[in-house]
C-alpha cells in the first residue's frame, strides 16, 4: 500500500471482476466504472437495481460524458447522472484531472467573476480557449488529454455537469423549470431544454415525474437565494445517535454545534455561503434543511450533506460482509448503521489530522475554533442572505476558513511546538496555492512534505474522501479499543485484524471507535480525530 493509499480505478479492474461488480451491485465501484447496454441503449451505475445484463450485450466505459459522447442514455431507474464526485481516475498531476477539477467549479459556465456568461442559445466554444489557456495548452491539446482519460472533449464534460445539476434541482425542488436551467449553468431555456433531452431521453418536466417515482428528494422551495428541507436518502439503516455523538465530541465553537439532537454547520460554497442542518424527521427520515445564498450551491451542499452523512454508501452490503469476521459480528448487531462520519473539505481534514496530533480532541476543538475566531472579520454570518426563508438557525455560525485565511491569520490562532507550526504553515501554503486541484492529487503533494505521516493522509481520506478502505491501524484510540476488546495488543496486531476485513477497513474502524469508551488520548497519532 502506498502512503497515500490505493484507489480503485477504471484500468486496475478486468472486464471479468467489472462484470462480478454489477452482478453484486456492489456500490463500491460507483464512478469508477459505467455500464452500458447495447441492446437498450441505457448506461447505469454498477449499482443500478434492474436485472443484470448478459456478459456479452455490456460494455464498460470511464465517465458518464464517454456514454453520452457514444449515444448511450442515462438509466431513469439509478440516475447515474446524480452520483456526485467525478469517476475516480488518477488525476495526480495530470492535465485531465486538472481541467475536470475546473470543468466541476464551472469555468465553462462562467465567467471570471463568477457571474454566468452571455446567455447564448448554443454552448459557447469560445469559452474552451478560455479554459485551455488557464491551463497552460492548446485546445487540441486540452481535448485530447480529456479523450484519452475520460472518452470526452471539454464541453461534453461541462454538459454533463450542467445536466447533473439540473437533475438535482428538478428531483430535490420546486424551483419554476426556467430558475433550474439558469441555476444549473445553462444560457438559455432552449439551450436546457436540448440538454436534458439528448442526455435523458426525457424533457425537463418528464424527468422531475420519473424522479419523483424513483423516489427522488421533493420539497417546496422558493427561488435564489434559496430555504429548503430536502430528503437524502440512504440505503440501509442509520445510527444518527453515533454519528451526531461523533460530531458533537468535535464540533468547533462558532464553525458547527448540536441543536436539539440535530447537526447544524456552515458552509463556504462557490457561489455562496450556506447553512446545513442534518438530522432524522418525525418519521426517521435522514433530512437536510439548508439556507443559501445562491441556488447555484444548492447540488454542493446536498452533495456535502451526503458526504458528512455517508448517505451514499450500500450499507447492508457492508454489514452482511463484516458481519463474517467473527469479532466484528457482535459490534455491528449491537450497531447496525454505523457510517463514516464526513468532513466538506479536504483541507478541513487534513488541518485538524496536522494539528490535532499529540493532543486532546478537546484541545483539537480549541484551536479549530481560534482559526475560525481569527478569520471571522471577513466573514458574514453563513445563510445571512435570506429574503425568502429564515436559515436553519438564529446562531452566527461561519465557514471553516479557506487555506488561504488560516495562512494568513496563523500567528493569531495557533499556539503550539515549532515544528508542528512549521509542518502547518507548509501544508496550508500547498493549499492554497493549489485551491483547484483534485483531492487525489493533493494528498499525492501532501505525502511528500516533512511532518505529514500516513496516519494525517488516511484520516484525511477517510474524513474527506469517505474511503472504505482505509488503514487506520495507526490511530491511538483505535488502539486502545482494541486493547480493551482483547483483539490486539500491538499496531501489527491490529493492522491484520483491519487486513482481514477489506474493502471495508474504514466501517470496521467506525465500529470498533464505537466499541468501547476509549479515553480522549494525549499522545498522537488520532488525538483529535
Amino acid at each position: 500500500m502506498t502512503k497515500t493509499g490505493d484507489a480503485t480505478t477504471f484500468e486496475d479492474l478486468p472486464f471479468d471482476a467489472k462484470y462480478t461488480a454489477i452482478d453484486a451491485r456492489d456500490a463500491r465501484f460507483d464512478g469508477a466504472f459505467y455500464t452500458a447496454v447495447f441492446t437498450t441503449g441505457i448506461y447505469c451505475r454498477p449499482s443500478c437495481p434492474a436485472p443484470t445484463p448478459k456478459r456479452e450485450n455490456v460494455t464498460f466505459l470511464r465517465t458518464a460524458a464517454e456514454a453520452q459522447v457514444r449515444g448511450f442514455r442515462p438509466c431513469l431507474r439509478c440516475f447515474p447522472e446524480a452520483l456526485p464526485g467525478s469517476p475516480a481516475w488518477d488525476p495526480a498531476a495530470t492535465l485531465a484531472g486538472r481541467a475536470l477539477a475546473l470543468i466541476d467549479d464551472g469555468a465553462l459556465d462562467s465567467g471570471d467573476d463568477g457571474v454566468l456568461a452571455a446567455r447564448a442559445a448554443v454552448e459557447s466554444p469560445p469559452t474552451v480557449p478560455a479554459l485551455a489557456s488557464r491551463l497552460g495548452v492548446s485546445v487540441r491539446t486540452l481535448n485530447r488529454a480529456l479523450v484519452e482519460a475520460t472518452g470526452a472533449p471539454a464541453l461534453a464534460h461541462a454538459r454533463a455537469r450542467r445536466a447533473r445539476g439540473a437533475f438535482r434541482l428538478l428531483a430535490s425542488t420546486e424551483l419554476p423549470v426556467a430558475d433550474v436551467a439558469f441555476s444549473a449553468g445553462f444560457g438559455s431555456i432552449r439551450q436546457f431544454n436540448d440538454t436534458i433531452r439528448a442526455v435523458f431521453n426525457r424533457s425537463p418536466g418528464e424527468l422531475r415525474t420519473a424522479s419523483r417515482q424513483a423516489g427522488g428528494t421533493t420539497e417546496r422551495v422558493a427561488a435564489a437565494p434559496v430555504a429548503l428541507s430536502a430528503r437524502l436518502p440512504v440505503r440501509g439503516g442509520l445510527d444518527w445517535a453515533g454519528l451526531s455523538s461523533w460530531f458533537a465530541a468535535r464540533t468547533v465553537a462558532g464553525m458547527d454545534q448540536i441543536d436539539d439532537g440535530h447537526y447544524e454547520r456552515a458552509l463556504a460554497l462557490p457561489n455562496g455561503r450556506g447553512l446545513l442542518r442534518l438530522g432524522p424527521d418525525a418519521s426517521g427520515v435522514l433530512r437536510a434543511r439548508i439556507a443559501l445564498d445562491d441556488a447555484r450551491d444548492l447540488p454542493a451542499a446536498v452533495a456535502t450533506a451526503r458526504r458528512l452523512t455517508d448517505a451514499d454508501a450500500d450499507l447492508p452490503g457492508v454489514e452482511s460482509a463484516l458481519s463474517r469476521t467473527a469479532w466484528l459480528a457482535p459490534l455491528v448487531g449491537a450497531r447496525p448503521g454505523t457510517r463514516i462520519p464526513g468532513i466538506p473539505t479536504l483541507h478541513e481534514a487534513v488541518l485538524r489530522a496536522v494539528t490535532g496530533q499529540q493532543i486532546t480532541v478537546a484541545a483539537g476543538q480549541r484551536l479549530m475554533a481560534a482559526a475560525v475566531r481569527a478569520a471571522r472579520a471577513d466573514s458574514a454570518p453563513a445563510g445571512g442572505g435570506h429574503d425568502g426563508g429564515a436559515p436553519p438557525s438564529s446562531s452566527e455560525l461561519r465557514p471553516f476558513p479557506s487555506a488561504s485565511a488560516a495562512l494568513a491569520s496563523l500567528g493569531d490562532w495557533y499556539r503550539g511546538p515549532a515544528a508542528r507550526r512549521a509542518t502547518i504553515e507548509r501544508v496550508l501554503a500547498l493549499l492554497a496555492e493549489n485551491p483547484a486541484a483534485p483531492d487525489a492529487d493533493m494528498l499525492e503533494r501532501l505525502a511528500v512534505l516533512k511532518g505529514v505521516g500516513p496516519w494525517t493522509l488516511a484520516y484525511t481520506r477517510l474524513r474527506a474522501l469517505g474511503d472504505p478502505d482505509v488503514d487506520l491501524s495507526g490511530d491511538a484510540a483505535l488502539a486502545t479499543n482494541a486493547r480493551a476488546l482483547g483483539l490486539a495488543e500491538s499496531r501489527a496486531d491490529l493492522a491484520a485484524e483491519l487486513e482481514a476485513t477489506r474493502p471495508w477497513r474504514s466501517y470496521a474502524a467506525a465500529h470498533l471507535w464505537a466499541a468501547a469508551p476509549a479515553p480522549s488520548p494525549a499522545t498522537a497519532p488520532g488525538g483529535a480525530s
